[in-house]
């Protein structure tokens, strides 16, 4: 029998720890949410890796990951969450990275494309006991325009190009929090709002896969 406790605090010790997060409120969802609940299509005894982990055990959800902890975790405390802000979680998958969240700000707004993630994910908290998290079938380009405009909005992968109908999802000074592609190279990086404009400002280099398709296309809205 796997001991996931201990698994954990390896997580967070010799993986976000070395990767420069110190947010004690970060640092103590990741300790506490059990990852391994998460591990629906992936094998638990690699769930707690240091690499993107896919849900390899079912063939169409093959092409789709969780980020690394580590560059998870980082990207959290880039985005300087407050416990005041709604947050819109795209590419939830089962649950996990909507969870960590949910332990950081008021509300999570979760959506993924396919109804049987967003049933599993779910149940997962249901029986983790979360109650500030929304879970919708949606499609991923379009975020979630119901319960816009949100304060933060994380996209679970790299894209392309960031669609127009989800920059106009934040508020002023409103965040998205991502991995863009420019010639090959992935970037860790934020887009803020201000006025009719959104900027885009770089923080560390990391290559991912695209959280679907939809990114990788042609869009209205480039930088």
């Amino acid at each position: 029998m796997s001991d996931f406790i201990n698994m954990r605090l390896n997580m967070v010790n010799n993986q976000l720890k070395p990767f420069a997060v110190t947010d004690p409120k970060i640092l103590e969802a990741f300790g506490v949410i059990p990852r391994e609940k998460f591990s629906q299509y992936t094998n638990e005894s690699t769930i707690y890796s240091d690499n993107i982990i896919f849900l390899h055990k079912k063939k169409k959800y093959q092409s789709r990951f969780y980020l690394s902890p580590a560059v998870f975790a980082k990207m959290i405390q880039i985005a300087d969450i407050q416990s005041h802000e709604n947050v819109l979680d795209i590419g939830c998958l089962t649950g996990y990275t909507s969870s960590i969240l949910s332990m950081l700000c008021s509300k999570v707004y979760a959506i993924d494309y396919e109804q049987e993630l967003i049933d599993i994910a779910g149940q997962n908290i249901k029986e983790l006991g979360i109650s500030n998290i929304t879970f919708a079938v949606h499609a991923l380009k379009n975020g979630y325009p119901k319960k816009a405009p949100y304060d933060v909005i994380f996209i679970n992968g790299s894209i392309d190009v960031l669609p127009e109908d989800i920059s106009s999802q934040i508020h002023e000074n409103g965040r998205i929090v991502t991995i863009s592609n420019e010639n090959n190279i992935g970037n860790v990086v934020v887009f803020k709002k201000a006025g009719k404009f959104v900027d885009k400002i770089n923080y560390f280099e990391i290559s991912v896969p695209h959280i679907s398709k939809d990114f990788s296309e042609k869009s209205t809205f480039t930088f």
